[in-house]
């Protein structure tokens, strides 16, 4: 019997699940409710304006372990990348704080708003210029890791050991409710837990590397979300001879993709 995989959902996901497993001989059956492929990887224009709030960063987009993902989906390689030097920028009363990627600039941008919370701002930077937790990632399967896998993981995993001892399983919205200035507890937060972008008990330890992984490292694709989803669906279309489906599609060996 052929081996056969029925995916629900043309999001990023489930259309690189499908690139994957034709790649390894699967039959694959994609279902998408929505008009265009994509999933949360999207937007939508109202009056002249697009909104779009799904691709503020890709991870991996310079260098890194998802980096040669990206590449055999047709992402990285074939769109333009814009990379910025901050996170965010907080305006505050009279006050602007731009959350810098520089570890070095935002250190002075700190101490510069609340000397008194300077040591914890230490302990800040520390962990976000620090080594990145992206550098352990791996995509291989764990029953495919041999020996050489788990040594290169260990090496890279040993200088995060610290920063997981000493936080445990403290949550960054604890550790912001700890500094003094009212804007630098929102501005920490701020770093992970946005407006626009909750993350609910983010532990302490994550933010490991984060000015390097999520921003020097992470660039905003031209275009928006919305171009990533027909770029992976392009991808996995061209790759077998097919076209993207809207509703429901197909792959199978010989045929294209079919709209239903």
């Amino acid at each position: 019997m052929e081996n056969t995989m029925l995916i629900v959902g043309a999001g990023i996901a489930g259309l690189s699940t499908g690139y994957y497993a034709r790649l390894n001989g699967f039959d694959v059956t994609i279902f998408e409710s929505n008009s265009v492929p994509g999933g949360l990887c999207a937007a939508w224009s109202r009056k002249g304006y697009t909104f779009d709030l799904s691709m503020h960063m890709l991870t991996g987009s310079k260098s890194g372990a998802f980096n040669r993902m990206w590449r055999e989906l047709g992402i990285v390689g074939t769109r333009e990348f814009c990379y910025h030097t901050a996170l965010s920028t907080i305006e505050w009363k009279d006050r602007t704080l731009s959350l810098s990627a520089d570890a070095a600039q935002l250190r002075k941008e700190l101490l510069s708003l609340s000397a008194e919370d300077a040591p914890l701002i230490e302990e800040l930077i520390k962990l976000y210029g620090g080594p990145s937790m992206m550098n352990a990632a791996s995509l291989k399967a764990p029953e495919l890791y041999n020996l050489a896998d788990l040594l290169k993981m260990g090496v890279a995993f040993l200088p995060l050991i610290k920063f997981f001892r000493k936080y445990g399983a403290t949550t960054i919205q604890e550790f912001a409710q700890r500094f003094r200035h009212p804007l630098l507890r929102d501005a920490v937060r701020f770093l992970i837990d946005g407006p626009g972008w909750p993350m609910y008990r983010y532990p302490m330890a994550a933010l490991a590397g984060f000015g390097e992984a999520a921003v020097f490292g992470a660039g905003t694709p031209v275009g928006g979300g919305l171009v990533l989803g027909w770029v992976c669906a392009g991808a996995v279309g061209v790759f077998f001879g097919c076209y993207p489906a809207r509703r429901a599609a197909r792959m199978a060996p010989s045929e294209a993709l079919r709209y239903e």
